[in-house]
């Protein structure tokens, strides 16, 4: 087994003692609340074989009467038999805790009340906060902003927004960075709440915030980024924009506008922005005035090197998250209320998040260092420049 391997394993097999054993601290709770003449003992140490390995030092909560006993752990043996499906069992309990109940009867024979398997839940919400608000790094190069829709109960049933921000670190590994959960049309209120969250925690330079274009996303990143620059998706504008236009002329209205956006530099966009203008202004001129209007916001990647601006100028980093999201989450069909929700969205994101900075965008770091080394460079000679002007 090589290190890495090792860690991952031992991380797991910590996370899930961690799990385990304030899940039986819970189980003693309501043991307390039904025999109020007895309290609470401290611990006691114990061993135990799952097929993940061996858990050792497992602390087992215990009352005075001693008459308390886990219906998690096995009665006097040292192994538990389908552990594994245990853990799944976990990952229902923020499905619904009517569910989990019913899911650890049918495997261990245990019978739980509802009241008690929605405090067994509340540790996995403790969790929850916790990686929510973790530490950030200090530079993001890229964070992407986007939205997705999916059912949740709420009494009845509607359509609410899933709100993720993932962003890229400077060695080109990825990572999801907040979300939140709520409302049924996306807000530029949130984004800006969640932006503010996100610096709160560390997050302090961001060269470019790439977004959908929601109306008041620029001024809210300009309030909370005010040094960042901002990337209207371009693909999601070239969709905006060939839904206007007729039909027969949509393939060459793409094509043009793909020649802006994949221009070798900024000077060479603008002047393929210039002709498009001068084709299709009479015909189109409402789409022609939103391009050359947002010009600034739709070609800001330009200013970065050719071979990673297409990681950039669109928010697919994140449609690829929800498409992965919305897949898992098909099987539910429905979120039963906010809650249920949060403990699903944050387990399915978690495992992403881990995959994401488990592995590096291609050419990326030594991009981004190319990059870094010209902005110095190109702030040297400006200072020369003013030097030589006062000399």
């Amino acid at each position: 087994m090589n290190d890495i391997t090792e860690k991952i394993l031992t991380h797991i097999k910590e996370k899930v003692k961690e799990t385990l054993e304030e899940m039986i601290k819970e189980e003693r709770q309501a043991y307390l609340e039904k025999n109020p003449e007895t309290k609470a003992n401290g611990y006691y140490l114990r061993s135990l074989n799952t097929p993940i390995g061996r858990l050792e030092d497992l602390r087992v909560a215990r009352t005075r009467d001693g008459n308390f006993s886990s219906e998690l752990l096995p009665y006097r043996k040292s192994y538990m038999p389908g552990f594994d499906r245990l853990i799944w069992a976990l990952f229902y309990a923020g499905i619904s805790t009517r569910k989990i109940s019913k899911v650890l009867e049918a495997l261990y024979s245990m019978n739980i009340s509802h009241a008690m398997a929605s405090r067994l839940t509340e540790v996995a919400r403790e969790e929850i906060e916790k990686w929510k608000n973790r530490p950030l790094g200090r530079r993001y190069p890229v964070i992407f902003v986007d939205g997705t829709y999916f059912p949740i109960k709420r009494g009845s049933v509607s359509k609410e927004v899933i709100y993720v921000a993932v962003g890229i670190r400077e060695d080109g590994r990825r990572e999801i960075l907040a979300y939140e959960i709520g409302g049924e049309g996306e807000s530029a209120s949130v984004w800006k709440e969640l932006l503010r969250q996100i610096k709160e925690r560390g997050v302090e330079e961001v060269e470019i915030i790439v977004g959908d274009g929601l109306v008041g996303l620029k001024e809210a990143i300009a309030q909370v980024y005010p040094g960042s620059r901002y990337q209207h998706c371009i693909l999601h504008a070239v969709r905006n924009t060939l839904a206007k236009v007729k039909v027969r002329d949509r393939s060459e209205i793409a094509r043009e506008l793909k020649e802006i956006y994949k221009a070798s530099s900024m000077e060479k966009a603008l002047k393929m922005l210039k002709r498009f203008a001068g084709k299709w202004g009479k015909k189109y001129p409402g789409v022609v005035k939103w391009w050359e209007e947002r010009a600034e916001e739709l070609l800001a990647f330009m200013e970065f090197p050719e071979e990673i601006r297409g990681m950039i100028y669109t928010t697919n980093q994140v449609e690829r998250l929800f498409k992965e999201l919305k897949r898992r989450l098909k099987v539910m069909e429905v979120l039963q209320g906010e809650e249920s929700a949060e403990k699903v969205v944050y387990v399915i994101l978690r495992e992403l998040n881990e995959r994401y900075m488990s592995r590096k965008l291609r050419g990326f770091e030594a991009a981004m260092e190319r990059y870094h080394e010209n902005k110095r460079t190109f702030a040297l000679n400006v200072s020369v420049s003013e030097e030589t002007q006062f000399t």
